[in-house]
């Protein structure tokens, strides 16, 4: 049976039409909810909302239209059944007495501290126009371009200049004991 004789089906009232749309599209029907209540979704839920689907495709069945395709209509349906199922039995979690602190202790604190003056003092001591490029890009975070052109550089040689010039800061942190902090640029 086509798509448009299936629907005229439905929309007379045919339970064989019902039960050829079972048939077709069950295994569709499935697999679009159990995308929608991913990541693990019990065999249960999917089996309800594929039936729920297939419910609301009956009880809506006179407003389809024979000339549109029926999967669309199908697949937003499943969806937003797989989403109200989820947001009615979303389970509360007890909160423990402690949470873990994330947050540095002290003596990271001070290990970042050290590690930022002595990556200012490098910094500072870069010749020009490099210092200035680090310090108004990284420290004052203007844009390159504006930098770029405010010191006579191109843009790309601007963006040549911070990669040396990070490359030579990693090298000077990684001799002077700051290794684990010399982590590559984003």
């Amino acid at each position: 049976m086509d798509e448009a004789a299936l629907i005229r089906g439905l929309q007379a009232g045919d339970r064989r039409a019902l039960e050829e749309a079972v048939g077709q599209y069950t295994h569709y029907l499935t697999a679009v909810a159990a995308r929608a209540m991913a990541p693990a979704p019990t065999r249960e839920d999917l089996e309800e909302v594929v039936s729920d689907t297939f419910l609301s495709l009956w009880r809506f069945r006179e407003n389809l239209d024979p000339e549109r395709p029926l999967r669309p209509w199908l697949a937003v349906a499943a969806r937003n059944l797989a989403v109200s199922r989820l947001r009615s039995r979303k389970e509360t979690q007890d909160i423990p007495d402690t949470l873990p602190d994330h947050r540095p202790g002290p003596e990271e604190l001070a290990q970042r501290q050290a590690l930022h003056h002595q990556l200012r003092d490098l910094v500072e001591e870069m010749s020009e126009p490099d210092r200035t490029l680090f310090l108004r890009y990284y420290y004052e975070e203007e844009p390159l371009g504006q930098v770029a052109q405010d010191l006579g550089l191109g843009l790309s040689a601007a963006k040549s200049r911070l990669a040396r010039g990070r490359k030579r800061l990693k090298e000077l942190l990684t001799r002077e004991g700051g290794e684990p902090y010399a982590k590559p640029h984003p």
